[in-house]
């Protein structure tokens, strides 16, 4: 009997990484460096007043040189280039050291996948000294642990100011980098931090061949997909005339209506689980919300749609009408009596309240 509450792993972006390696195998080697894939790279690193290079190509990494950030860099690097004629197609990219970047590993909820970059600079001020309005980031998926409803995510910063004086001073002696990643991380090419404002023009032929691809992917999955439907219409076409013809096979077809009227309960159960289950990120983006900023808490529990929160505030009775005028929360009640902190002055409370999916709340929304 076929599941359809069964959860289907499937990670899209390493299936299209590894499909397109495949293919990569059978284009022409001249093709292939035009349309952006199999390219050599030339990794520029700074280290204080000195700028390194190395190329990495089929035959491993090659030090260049390093040469001091004075007068002479345009002239350096024009030598450089004259001396190496590969570099002229060779991808180039700028690599921060530890000390110039910050690189996390921390976990979410599951949820957070779908929004990813959003939740980064949310927590962004928690997980590093800055706020998100201070750095470039960019965070990628390195794990799902399905036995937690988790995921590991690993987030790479530096800071705009430090970032943006590097790209300024590498334009100016003539370097455009493509890409800027760090020593820090998982994999030396697993992020992205370069700027949009200093991304180089790019050919539109990758583009046009990967929307081709894609188009042909999305063909080949709506014929994989619609095969079964139309193979199933036949059937049942055929089964309506047996029907007509021997009535001793009616029996069947009733058996395959209900199978069908269950198979469309099934369906209802993404759906039932969307409007009923709440969204954890919503339920703390909103009690961050509701809760005053002179309220602290050092206790949350969340278990089966009930949330208990326990924490200290000025006016602990005002959090009640608080959390039950949002459409996230009702049913809220203390849970033991409120008491009094001699040391600050501020009420001891503990809270308990019914969760509810906010987005699709009968409540309606102020």
């Amino acid at each position: 009997m076929l599941k359809l509450d069964t959860r289907i792993d499937l990670n899209f972006e390493k299936f299209l990484h590894w499909w397109g390696g495949e293919l990569a195998f059978f284009v022409p080697k001249p093709l292939l460096k035009l349309l952006g894939g199999g390219r050599a790279r030339l990794v520029l690193t700074r280290k204080g007043d000195v700028l390194s290079a190395a190329y990495s190509g089929a035959e491993g990494v090659r030090e260049l040189g390093l040469w001091p950030l004075d007068g002479r860099a345009i002239g350096n690097r024009g030598q450089l280039l004259a001396e190496n004629p590969e570099l002229d197609d060779a991808e180039l990219i700028f690599r921060l050291g530890p000390e110039q970047s910050l690189a996390r590993v921390f976990k979410l909820p599951a949820i957070a996948e779908e929004n990813l970059p959003q939740v980064a600079a949310f927590e962004m001020d928690r997980l590093t000294p800055f706020n998100a309005s201070q750095v470039y980031f960019d965070v990628k998926l390195l794990e799902r642990l399905t036995g937690t409803r988790q995921i590991r995510v690993e987030l790479a910063v530096v800071p705009r100011k430090l970032l943006d004086g590097f790209l300024d001073e590498l334009i100016a002696m003539g370097w455009h980098p493509e890409r800027v990643d760090l020593e820090a991380g998982n994999d030396s090419l697993g992020h992205n931090l370069l700027p949009e404002k200093f991304c180089p023009p790019k050919s539109r032929l990758p583009k046009i061949f990967t929307i081709a691809a894609s188009i042909l992917l999305f063909s080949l999955l709506l014929a994989v997909l619609g095969m079964p439907i139309l193979m199933n219409q036949k059937l049942v076409a055929e089964l309506q005339a047996q029907v007509k013809s021997a009535g001793k096979i009616a029996k069947e077809v009733q058996e395959l209506r209900e199978d069908a009227e269950k198979l469309s309960n099934e369906n209802g159960f993404l759906a039932h689980k969307k409007h009923h289950e709440p969204i954890m990120v919503d339920m703390l983006d909103e009690l961050t919300k509701v809760i005053p900023d002179q309220t602290s808490l050092n206790g949350l529990q969340y278990r089966e749609h009930k949330v208990i929160i326990q924490g200290q505030s000025p006016a602990a009775s005002s959090l009640i009408e608080r959390m039950e005028a949002s459409p996230y929360f009702k049913n809220t009640s203390f849970v033991s009596p409120v008491t009094k902190d001699v040391s600050n002055g501020q009420e001891r409370f503990q809270i308990a309240s019914e969760v509810a999916n906010g987005r699709f709340s009968e409540k309606p929304t102020e």
